[in-house]
């Protein structure tokens, strides 16, 4: 069984530990986290470190997840690498892509396993659509088009996520990173950045709360993705479409997926218990995730996705804030 240390016990942080309750491979040992309140309901037996450095100082501590606001990122993965510690980041890589270079230059050096939490490649509809790409089912692809627009309360997101300083940007850092990945991933192609609209009409602060962005795949194929964070409460609206010669495929990463061949019958297929709510959804996610990292620690193999991987969706990330018609005061 694998050590962990968590580092960091917000939302993401306690989804951690309840997904690593569920996995036999890895036990969480040590956590930290400067706010007592968020320590309520700690199960026992495990210690509560008050720094990082601490944590990493733990012997029986052997790898780190590390669920931080993004201007912490390269000091504490940096430290934990130097330390020999497996490390786990949540997305993104980093504030920003001079930082994502600078991590994922210490973890090609270091001898121990490195991995970004990208929980969407692990939801099942997301990894259906993948086999069924690569299966050939969509013949041709001729376009690809991505959404998430997620109507968010006042209060319901940390106020760091609305500080650029900090977060790095907005909600093409937090949902677009996930978006950009998986229409990569999915459709087995890299994406070209062509042009970048961002709005910050709904006042988060100084982050933006739109993203409407126009890409290419590797082989030019038209690609386009919208992201926003409207003011209010309701359901979000996802769904990935790859647009094929012999079909349509839809992806609803918290419901399951559908694929509308040519001139034939409509194939549905639910990926979840109906009575699952969205944070258990999404914690088949970070199951997938942190089961993938257990099992590249245990078998001395690289994780996916790794570093590099995240750092080519964090360039396509710093090409939107530089290029965006509407660009974002400096950091």
């Amino acid at each position: 069984m694998i050590g962990l240390g968590l580092v960091g016990m917000g939302y993401t942080g306690w989804q951690h530990l309840r997904v690593v309750q569920t996995l036999p491979a890895l036990e969480v040992r040590a956590v930290v986290e400067t706010d007592p309140a968020r320590l309520q309901g700690l199960p026992p037996g495990i210690a509560v470190k008050p720094t990082w450095q601490d944590l990493l100082d733990d012997p029986r501590i052997e790898a780190v997840s590390i669920c931080l606001p993004h201007d912490l990122h390269l000091e504490v993965v940096t430290g934990a690498l130097a330390a020999g510690r497996h490390v786990l980041v949540e997305k993104p890589l980093a504030l920003d892509l001079p930082a994502a270079e600078r991590l994922t230059a210490a973890a090609a050096a270091a001898p121990t396993v490195t991995m970004v939490e990208m929980t969407h490649r692990f939801y099942p509809p997301v990894v259906k659509a993948r086999q069924w790409v690569n299966a050939g089912h969509l013949g041709q692809l001729v376009a690809v088009s991505e959404r998430i627009v997620q109507p968010v309360a006042d209060g319901e997101l940390p106020d760091w996520m609305m500080q650029r300083h900090r977060s790095g940007g907005g909600v093409t850092m937090t949902n677009g990173v996930h978006m950009l990945d998986r229409m990569a991933w999915v459709s087995g192609q890299p994406l070209r950045l062509h042009a970048a609209v961002l709005g910050r009409g709904q006042h988060w602060g100084d982050i933006e709360d739109t993203a409407s962005l126009l890409l290419t795949l590797a082989d030019g194929t038209p690609a386009s993705l919208l992201a926003a964070w409207p003011r209010g409460r309701g359901a979000t609206d996802d769904e990935l479409t790859l647009y094929g010669t012999a079909g349509i495929l839809r992806v609803w990463a918290w419901r399951g997926w559908a694929f509308e061949p040519t001139g034939g019958t409509p194939q549905v297929h639910d990926e979840y218990p109906a009575d699952a709510d969205h944070a258990a959804r999404a914690r088949v996610g970070m199951a997938g995730a942190l089961a993938e990292f257990a099992a590249a620690i245990a078998e001395g193999r690289p994780a996916r996705p790794g570093f590099a991987e995240i750092l080519a969706v964090q360039r396509l990330i710093d090409q939107v804030y530089r290029q965006s018609s509407d660009p974002l005061p400096a950091a």
